[in-house]
């Protein structure tokens, strides 16, 4: 195997192949990772607010300059808009952590934006009766369609289980506007499912 010199880590390790550690028992082992530099570039313009989709754009334009100056190919220059996707959602799974401890993380994620959550509940005990842990999240736009199309209106109701980590219920609202096309009113995560709670 080759390895370009160019493309290591920061610490000088090598990005890819069978001398990484990271490597073992993984597909980099014979397919190479984007470098860390790569890496900060994205998430640099990430932080700025260009889309993956612009991004990834730009780099093909520049790869195309550098086709056509002969110049050499490295890992790098073969990033696909899957891999600046994902890196864009680990960027963003970054700021919705905000504590090691998810509880404390939603809670504190809830405070913060409050103007986008219109119920929160905390798992725990009301009279000696335990309550679910339960959200609901709604934009400002989404209160405006639940007020224009939910009220007198028909609504939709979708529910998922066991998609997530702690198996909660993703329950998805939505409203049909004037031409009958479905609108998303909004999102309410629950770590229970029964016909009081939701009545409640």
């Amino acid at each position: 195997m080759i390895y370009h010199k160019a493309h290591t880590q920061t610490d000088g390790s090598f990005a890819h192949g069978e001398h990484e550690l990271k490597s073992i028992f993984r597909m980099s082992r014979y397919v190479p990772r984007m470098s860390q530099a790569l890496k900060d570039h994205i998430w640099a313009q990430l932080s700025l607010g260009y889309t993956a989709k612009q991004i990834y754009d730009k780099h093909k334009a520049i790869w195309w300059e550098r086709v056509n100056a002969g110049q050499n190919m490295t890992r790098d220059d073969f990033i696909r808009l899957q891999d600046i996707a994902y890196l864009d959602w680990k960027h963003k799974k970054r700021s919705w952590h905000l504590h090691t401890n998810p509880a404390i993380s939603i809670q504190s994620s809830a405070l913060q934006h409050s103007e986008d959550v219109f119920f929160f509940q905390d798992v725990g005990e009301i009279n000696e009766t335990k309550v679910p842990f339960t959200i609901g999240i709604q934009i400002p736009t989404q209160c405006e369609y639940m007020l224009s199309y939910g009220h007198n209106g028909a609504i939709s109701i979708d529910a998922t289980f066991g998609t997530n980590d702690m198996k909660f219920h993703l329950f998805t609202l939505m409203g049909f506007d004037d031409h009958r096309t479905s609108v998303l009113l909004t999102w309410i995560i629950t770590s229970r499912q029964t016909v009081e709670d939701l009545i409640e």
